[in-house]
């Protein structure tokens, strides 16, 4: 359950959110404080001044590095696009994992989740059913990877964007088989396998962006692990140096952009009963 009041950022007068300013005639931004299961975490939110996609949220994941480089930079790109963005560091959402070695169950996970996007909403002003659209960086896609396997979190989900994905989840605990919702495989370490669980997201549109020399899951071998693009799966491969796509940012944001764009039109096809 989410408890607390929003926390309006103070360092500037302008508003601040973290490293994002708000821009003046295009986006305010503030980062707030919320309580979800019994933690604090401290989200970044974007509203639009004029909004182009109304009614719908945008949640992004960073990587390990936080705000920092791509992860900064795709936040960055994504508030001035016109919607409505809740952001969240996942080096502050799993340092007390990281801490204590411990890994978190799907369902907890997927729980603090729900919660936290729900507050969200609240704040933002948005409708409790408005759909989501997932968007994570190395570490944060696995959040795309979690929907998937905690099927309550599907319900208000219009689609998600999984940007240079891991091939593991180092964090989520693998469920006892007998007692889960969809069938973990998982690696010699007992870790979640990400690509076979993105299966379980049904109709719902997922993109897949990864540099060609990403060094845990290049773009090639992110196709193998994906497969041919279908009408609700696409990989969008992008030529950059590494897994922080050096040398291809622009690219990066480019394909960003078309993976948006073809989330919305498949989400609105397959709604629409018409075979995107």
């Amino acid at each position: 359950m989410v408890r607390g009041a929003a926390v309006v950022c103070l360092l500037s007068v302008s508003g601040c959110a973290g490293h994002l300013a708000s821009r003046p005639g295009v986006f305010e931004a503030s980062r707030r404080e919320v309580t979800v299961g019994g933690r604090t975490i401290h989200p970044t939110y974007v509203r639009p001044v004029t909004p182009r996609h109304p009614g719908r949220l945008v949640v992004f994941a960073t990587g390990d590095a936080g705000w920092w480089g791509a992860s900064g930079e795709a936040f960055e790109h994504l508030a001035g696009l016109g919607y409505f963005v809740a952001g969240y560091d996942s080096r502050e959402v799993l340092k007390p994992f990281k801490q204590s070695d411990k890994m978190m169950s799907v369902g907890s996970a997927g729980a603090g989740l729900e919660a936290a996007f729900a507050q969200a909403k609240r704040d933002l002003g948005l409708p409790e059913t408005a759909p989501l659209i997932a968007v994570g960086m190395s570490r944060g896609a696995s959040l795309v990877a979690l929907m998937a396997v905690h099927r309550e979190m599907q319900q208000d989900l219009a689609g998600g964007i999984a940007i240079a994905l891991t091939r593991e989840s180092d964090y989520l605990r693998a469920p006892d088989p007998t007692s889960s919702q969809v069938p973990f495989q998982l690696d010699s370490e007992g870790r979640i396998e990400i690509y076979p669980a993105l299966q379980y997201l049904g109709p719902v549109p997922l993109a897949v962006i990864q540099s060609t020399n990403d060094r845990y899951v290049p773009s090639a071998e992110s196709r193998r692990l994906l497969g041919p693009d279908t009408s609700t799966r696409r990989l969008w491969e992008v030529e950059a140096r590494n897994h922080g796509f050096g040398g291809g940012r622009d690219a990066l944001l480019r394909a960003l952009d078309d993976a948006l764009r073809w989330v919305e039109e498949t989400k609105t096809a397959v709604a629409g009963g018409v075979a995107p």
